[in-house]
């Protein structure tokens, strides 16, 4: 079997361990069957054609991919028995920053256009999110986002969300499909990795608290201030390491702390997950940090200023608006934390055990 993965590559380890979380889902789904795994750079779509891996430049890319004549070249849509999208923010409406969701780069042309000409193919929709305000009630998408979603749902045999708001947006225009924690959970038993102790406290910094900003009036300096000053008290106490997802949070780090200990591994999502097999607990922006250290049974909070943060509710965890966040919340979450998050390692085992049935139920037509 040909499974084929809108996923990025090289790019964000967050995407990583959702892919690799789902490819241990569908592995347990499909077991007995040989399965061969590839991977597409949703960001340039050209590259789910075979010698176009290299070729990053969506601008260039996007007009290059439309003068291909698809059925000359070896193609991964095209040969997949199964096209699916790996778990990400799909849904998202905004009248500046972010844009629409309807206008992203890799749908026309790797679902409306290449799985058009692949008639034996099955697109499954897995682990799809939003990308709203923190306080968003999904009330705000426009017509054209709605019709998008549906197009998108009717085109899927299977859709399962990670986040309630996702469930809200689908339901308002009537469509209802299950919320089950995002497959990142997974990602440590796709590599057979387990707890390797409780060796340092992890945290991750982002200057207002992601990447976005989406209108709201996020106070920088005051998360910086009281990031900061957190940092410096507990860092009297224990070792803590910052985790850097990318080179911007390695500068963003130095800094805070010009002697700050910290984890960067550009594209390597295996040592990231090995490096949060040995944590004690999180203290996260990155919430994709949060959902390995939660896979080892250690919990975290995240704190954010977008939907996306608000996921970690899903797997039992605490999330917070990065403008209400001062050194009084972390300083009480971090003893909250290190007193076991109200034993939050049973807790998450149960939450496992049922998403991963929720898994198996919901690819059942397949």
């Amino acid at each position: 079997m040909n499974i084929s993965i809108i996923t990025t590559v090289d790019h964000n380890v967050g995407d990583d361990f959702v892919r690799e979380g789902l490819k241990y889902v569908l592995k347990q789904r499909f077991k007995g069957v040989d399965i061969h795994f590839s991977s597409i750079h949703k960001h340039s779509p050209i590259t789910s054609t075979y010698g176009f891996e290299w070729f990053r430049n969506l601008k260039l890319s996007k007009r290059v991919d439309k003068l291909l004549p698809k059925k000359l070249f070896k193609d991964r849509v095209l040969e997949a028995d199964l096209l699916v999208q790996s778990g990400a923010p799909v849904y998202w409406c905004h009248t500046g920053e972010g844009g629409h969701c309807y206008d992203n780069e890799w749908y026309k042309p790797l679902v409306k256009e290449r799985l058009s000409l692949n008639k034996n193919a099955k697109l499954i929709n897995l682990a799809a999110g939003t990308c709203q305000k923190y306080h968003s009630n999904g009330s705000e998408f426009c017509d054209k986002c709605n019709e998008y979603i549906s197009d998108f749902y009717e085109s899927s045999a299977v859709t399962t969300l990670r986040d309630t708001l996702a469930k809200t947006v689908l339901s308002k225009i009537n469509i209802e499909a299950p919320v089950i924690p995002c497959s990142s959970i997974f990602a440590c038993d796709e590599h057979n990795l387990k707890d390797e102790g409780a060796d340092y406290v992890v945290m991750n910094y982002m200057k207002g608290g992601s990447h976005f900003v989406f209108g709201q009036k996020i106070d920088f300096n005051k998360w910086e201030n009281e990031f900061k000053k957190f940092y410096f008290e507990i860092k009297k106490k224990e070792r803590v390491i910052i985790s850097c997802h990318n080179q911007k949070e390695v500068d963003e780090a130095l800094e805070l702390d010009t002697e700050a200990e910290i984890f960067y591994e550009k594209d390597d999502y295996l040592a990231f997950m090995k490096f949060y097999s040995k944590a004690k607990f999180g203290i996260m922006n990155r919430v994709h940090g949060a959902f390995l250290m939660a896979s080892y049974g250690k919990p975290s909070i995240v704190i954010g200023n977008d939907s996306r943060a608000r996921m970690v509710e899903e797997i039992g965890l605490k999330s917070y608006f990065v403008n209400d966040a001062d050194y009084t919340l972390l300083s009480e979450q971090y003893e909250f934390l290190k007193s076991g998050a109200d034993n939050f390692k049973e807790r998450f085992k149960l939450i496992k055990e049922k998403a991963y049935t929720d898994y198996m139920n919901a690819l059942s037509p397949l």
